[in-house]
C-alpha cells in the first residue's frame, strides 16, 4: 500500500489534468504489447499494431514494456505537455536527468540495443530518434482514438467538479477509484511495496486514462515536486465496449428497433457513465441540439436521469435503462418516446 499524506495547502492543489499525447503513448505501449485482456481494448489494439513502425516497437519493448517498471518519461516529458512540448523538454533534459530513469531499462537482464547505450552516452542523434519513435508510437496508439480518450477526460474532470462543490475534496478523492481510500489526511492507493509520500507543497495531479488497468499507478518526478497519479478511466466492460468498440458500429438491434438508432446510441453513451451534454454528442457522433432533445426524450421515459454541475448537466442513466440495455425482462410497460 501507498499512503500520500496531504497538508491543507496540499488538498486545494490538487486538480485533475488532461494527460499529454507522449504521456498516454507511454501508457499505451503496454496495452498494444499485451497478449490478453482483449476484452478491455477490443479493436484498437490490433488496429494500433498495425501502425506500429519498427523503430517504436523496439522503443516501447525496453522503455515501457508489459508487466514490468516502465521509464518514466511521463514527468520527465510533461504530463500534460502537447507534443511539440514534450519533445522540447526531451531534449532539453541534462544526460544525468535522462540517464536516471534510463538505468531501468538497462536492466532487463539482456544486452541493452545500440540506441540504447547511445542514448545513455549522450548522443544527440540517438536522442532526436528517441523523440521520432515516441511520436510514431503516439500516432499508432491515439489516431482516431482522440475525441473518445478527450471524453473521458471531461467526464471525469466534471464528476471530480461535481463531488468537490458538493462534498470536498476529501470526498472526492475517494471516490477517484474503488481500490483507492480516502483516510484523512491520507489517501491509500494499492502498491507492490509498502511506502509514504509526503507531497510537501508539491504538486499532485490525478490523471484518468484509458490505458490504466486494473489499479491506479503514481509517478514521480526525479525532483519530488510534481506527483501524477494516474488512474483508470474506464470502470468495466461495459464501458470498454463503448469506447474501444467499433464507433461507427450500430446498437444492440432490439434496442434500436424500439428506440431508433440514434436514441439508442445516445442512451448506450449515457450509460458508459455520467456524461455531459456535449461529451455526449461527441460519444453519441450527433449536434449538442441532437444529443439535449434525445436526453430529454429519454429522461421523460425514465430511462436516464438529468442534473446540473456547475454550467453543465450531467446525464445518467437509470435502472431501467441499464435493463433495456442489458436486454433484462422489466415489469412494467415502456412509456412511448416521441
Amino acid at each position: 500500500m501507498l499512503r500520500i499524506h496531504f497538508t491543507a495547502r496540499d488538498l486545494s492543489r490538487v486538480r485533475v489534468v488532461r494527460l499529454g499525447p507522449l504521456a498516454l503513448a507511454q501508457l499505451a505501449a503496454p496495452a498494444m504489447a499485451a497478449r490478453d485482456d482483449d476484452h478491455l481494448y477490443g479493436r484498437w489494439r490490433a488496429e494500433a499494431r498495425a501502425r506500429l513502425t519498427p523503430r517504436a516497437v523496439d522503443t516501447a519493448s525496453w522503455l515501457f514494456p508489459y508487466r514490468e517498471m516502465q521509464v518514466d518519461l511521463i514527468t520527465l516529458a510533461g504530463a500534460e505537455a502537447t507534443a511539440e512540448e514534450a519533445a522540447e523538454n526531451l531534449l532539453a533534459l541534462s544526460q544525468p536527468q535522462l540517464n536516471a530513469e534510463l538505468g531501468l531499462a538497462r536492466l532487463r537482464g539482456r544486452r541493452p540495443p545500440p540506441w540504447l547505450r547511445q542514448l545513455v552516452a549522450g548522443d544527440h542523434e540517438a536522442r532526436q530518434d528517441l523523440v521520432l519513435a515516441l511520436q510514431e508510437l503516439r500516432h499508432a496508439a491515439l489516431a482516431g482514438a482522440d475525441g473518445r480518450l478527450g471524453g473521458l477526460v471531461d467526464v471525469e474532470q466534471a464528476e471530480f467538479g461535481r463531488v468537490l462543490l458538493a462534498e470536498g475534496v476529501g470526498a472526492a478523492l475517494g471516490r477517484l477509484h474503488p481500490l483507492v481510500r480516502w483516510d484523512p489526511p491520507v489517501l491509500e492507493i494499492p502498491s507492490h511495496g509498502d511506502g509514504d509520500v509526503t507531497l510537501a507543497g508539491g504538486d499532485l495531479l490525478l490523471a484518468p486514462s484509458a490505458f490504466c488497468w486494473p489499479a491506479p499507478h503514481l509517478y514521480v518526478s526525479l525532483d519530488q515536486r510534481t506527483r501524477v497519479l494516474v488512474y483508470p478511466a474506464v470502470r468495466d466492460l461495459r464501458q470498454a465496449a463503448q469506447l474501444w468498440g467499433d464507433p461507427a458500429g450500430p446498437p444492440h438491434a432490439a434496442l434500436a428497433a424500439l428506440l431508433g438508432r440514434t436514441r439508442a446510441a445516445v442512451l448506450e453513451a449515457v450509460a458508459a457513465g455520467p456524461v455531459s451534454t456535449t461529451v455526449l454528442a461527441r460519444r453519441a457522433n450527433v449536434s449538442a441540439p441532437s444529443a439535449s432533445q434525445h436526453a430529454t426524450a429519454l429522461r421523460a421515459a425514465n430511462l436516464i436521469v438529468s442534473q446540473r454541475s456547475g454550467t453543465s448537466m450531467l446525464h445518467s442513466v437509470t435502472p431501467l435503462g441499464r435493463s433495456m440495455l442489458d436486454g433484462v425482462t422489466v415489469g412494467h410497460d415502456l412509456p412511448l418516446l416521441r
